[in-house]
Order: structure tokens, then sequence, then C-alpha cells
């Protein structure tokens, strides 16, 4: 659950920027190495970090996820290194989004749980908010619903303050997998039919689709 996030600058990044979201990951990925090199020579250190993390998103894309962690760690380093706790944060999300595509859901939990830290010294709410549903659903997959409930709760309330429509939607439908395996069935039914309505509102429509064939489940 969730997505990486393409930075953009006001610079020669955008034409790299412009292959990625084509789709057009080899050329891009040859600007971002051309970019990164040229803006070493010049300490440029904020735009090194975006190249990379950048240049991860299209190596995730291709599914070359050992490179793609790589530029995120490379990132996440040089966005240390001049103390830009918001870029910090994205890096490590990025990374334990990778993680959770390889299973590796322990993992993914710690490298969110450090994207939360960084995005409350930024105070970043989307990240946070993305990283809360992120281990929500890392501890489903470990099957420890209990423990899945107490950040998609967390999740829940930031969601509603900030009055996302998506992400309250997504919420709930990762809640209602918890309360149904934990054999809250009204509570579960509940939270499948919250995660349509408001899937609905935002056009969040795997979560529709998803929501609404586990609340079909229950009127079979």
């Amino acid at each position: 659950m969730g997505e990486n996030k393409i930075e953009k600058v006001d610079n020669s990044l955008i034409e790299a920027n412009k292959y990625l979201i084509e789709g057009r990951y080899e050329k891009a990925i040859e600007l971002f190495e051309k970019f990164i090199q040229d803006s070493l020579k010049n300490q440029k250190i904020k735009e090194v970090g975006m190249a990379y993390h950048n240049m991860g998103i299209a190596y995730d894309n291709q599914k070359k996820y050992d490179l793609a962690i790589d530029c995120f760690q490379k990132a996440l380093e040089h966005h240390k290194i001049i103390d830009n706790p918001r870029g910090v944060s994205w890096a490590y999300f990025s990374i334990g989004l990778i993680l959770g595509q390889l299973n590796k859901y322990s993992e993914m939990i710690e490298y969110n749980k450090q994207a939360i830290d960084f995005a409350t010294k930024a105070k970043d709410n989307e990240i946070i908010l993305k990283s809360y549903n992120a281990i929500g659903h890392a501890f489903i997959q470990l099957r420890d619903y209990s423990e899945s409930l107490i950040y998609l709760s967390k999740a829940l309330d930031l969601s509603i303050d900030l009055e996302d429509s998506y992400y309250i939607s997504e919420t709930y439908y990762l809640r209602g997998i918890s309360l149904d395996n934990l054999n809250f069935r009204k509570e579960a039914i509940e939270s499948f039919s919250l995660a349509i309505d408001y899937g609905a509102k935002s056009g969040n429509e795997p979560i529709v689709a998803l929501a609404f064939s586990k609340f079909s489940e229950y009127q079979a």
C-alpha cells in the first residue's frame, strides 16, 4: 500500500524526470547519472539526493530492486549530510516499499518507523500517514492483526484530521482485514462499508473493488 513520490525541481532534473514519467527508464537513468556527476562536482548535495531518489524509482519500476535500494540508500545518505529530514523520510519509506514487495515485512516495518521519525521532524503528514498504513499492511502480512490495528488507528485519526478521503478508504479497508481475522465480524463489515463510501468519494477505485469483494463475502 502506498507509492513512491517523484521529486521535482526547476533545473536540468526536469528532462530526466520527464523520461521517468513517460516510462523511458533507461534514458532517465542515463540523465540522472550524468546530473549526479555534475552536481557532485559543484557540491549540490540536495540535488544529488533528489536525483538518486528518482533514479531509484526508475529501477524500482524495472523491478531491479537491488539497484533501486542502492539508489534510495544513497539518497538517504546525501539528505542526511545536509540535515534534510523530509528527503530522509521519503528514502526510508521508499526502501520500505521495496522490502514489502520482497516479502521482507519485518524489515519493511523498521524502515517505515524510521520514515515516521524523520517525517515528524519535517512535519510531513503525508509520509507519516503513508507509513502508518504501510506498517499496518506489513503486520497483516505477518498475521499480527492486533498490532496492525494500533498503527491503522493512528493512520485513521490522521487521515480524518487531514480530511483525506483517499487514505481514509485505504485505512478502513486494511482495518477491515485485521478485524475480520480477529473474528470481529460486525466491525469488519462496517469498516469495509466505510472503505467503499470514502473510496467512491475520492476515486480510489482499487480499494472500492477490494472492499466490495470482502463486503460481498459476508452477504453470500
